[in-house]
């Protein structure tokens, strides 16, 4: 017979699909608190077909660690099938499928949003500018928070507050702006995504905040004597830059670290098998900043620890930690670093000269 008030079985599908879509989404939204889940794609443009895909977006504070995502949403929805991390993706996320629909879930950091919010239409010459500098900071060895080093996020704020701000947004133009701006700017001030109408006291060398709530430095790891490392080739590529302004597209190679250190300590991890290496490796890690510490305590400002390993194997991995150009001798590095290496498992440190340690990565 005629189906009641003119509903044919495929709208009532869709209807009953709409609804298991709610329930799902609801139920992501509730397993991740702080995040704000919505729908994206043709449900989201309310085109969609039945049993189409559901695609959403967690916007999730902080970074968006998309494994801690995963545990939160496994617990969730415990029905789901097929559920496994997309990683290689522009932005991470999860793939599963419940209650009968697929799911795509993306996964982005608050804080990422919030940059692309501020360059808005300029973000092609943000991400070229953001690429350009995270490759210099990698080659100067200044690109990993737990080195002491600056984390990708302060390098996109350094780069998204150039980009709102200059006038010449060609590439070389916002080269020039970049380090100009930043060789120049006093570090005792905290640096926001938006300039603050006061300038906020910084709460250490170096304080760049995240740019979504809860505002934190994530600079809170950097040391002086990296921060006057910094400071150093901030100004030395400004001036090549400003020296050239015709010159090659680009900026300045590197110089090599081995100029600015005269000894190493090799900091070596190693174990029996590849997974106990990881956790030993992974501890070792986590304390470099406490190495940094007690060389920086003993007189030695411009220690610098070299973020990739120049040796590497399934179980085994060496560090150079440069020492400056005035090293404390073998004896004297021992009893500087003997309790740190004690407390790890699987973890020496040597004093190497300054030509007994290869090019670094």
């Amino acid at each position: 017979g005629p189906h009641p008030a003119g509903r044919t079985p495929a709208a009532g599908g869709a209807v009953e699909g709409a609804r298991v879509a709610e329930r799902i989404t609801a139920r992501v939204a509730e397993a991740l608190p702080g995040a704000v889940v919505r729908l994206a794609g043709s449900r989201a443009m309310g085109c969609a077909l039945p049993g189409a895909d559901l695609d959403l977006v967690a916007v999730v504070p902080g970074a968006g660690e998309a494994g801690a995502v995963r545990a939160r949403v496994a617990a969730a929805l415990p029905e789901a099938e097929r559920l496994r991390e997309v990683t290689g993706a522009r932005v991470p996320g999860l793939r599963l499928r419940a209650s009968g629909l697929d799911v795509d879930l993306v996964v982005v950091g608050a804080d990422a949003e919030a940059v692309r919010r501020a360059v808005g239409a300029e973000h092609p010459a943000f991400a070229r500018l953001a690429r350009e500098v995270k490759a210099w900071a990698r080659a100067r060895g200044l690109d990993s928070a737990p080195f002491g080093g600056l984390p990708g996020l302060a390098w996109s704020v350094l780069a998204a507050r150039t980009v709102r701000e200059a006038g010449d947004r060609s590439p070389a133009g916002l080269r020039r702006e970049f380090f100009g701006t930043w060789a120049a700017w006093d570090w005792s001030e905290a640096v926001s995504l938006y300039p603050a109408a006061e300038p906020a006291p910084g709460v250490g060398p170096v304080t760049v905040l995240t740019p979504s709530a809860p505002v934190r430095s994530c600079t809170a790891q950097v040391g002086a004597g990296v921060r006057d490392l910094l400071v150093q080739e901030l100004y030395e590529t400004w001036e090549r830059l400003d020296a050239e302004p015709e010159g090659p597209g680009g900026l300045p190679a590197a110089a090599p670290p081995h100029r600015r250190h005269a000894a190493w300590a090799v900091v070596t991890v190693r174990a029996d098998s590849a997974r106990e290496f990881e956790e030993n490796l992974g501890r070792a890690r986590g304390r470099l900043r406490a190495l940094l510490a007690a060389l920086e305590e003993a007189g030695l400002p411009e220690a610098h620890a070299w973020p990739r390993p120049f040796e590497r194997s399934a179980t085994l991995a060496r560090y150079a930690v440069g020492l400056g150009p005035t090293p404390p001798d073998a004896a004297a590095l021992t009893a500087l670093t003997g309790t740190w290496a004690a407390s790890l498992p699987g973890v020496t440190v040597t004093r190497a000269d300054g030509g007994d340690v290869p090019d670094l990565p």
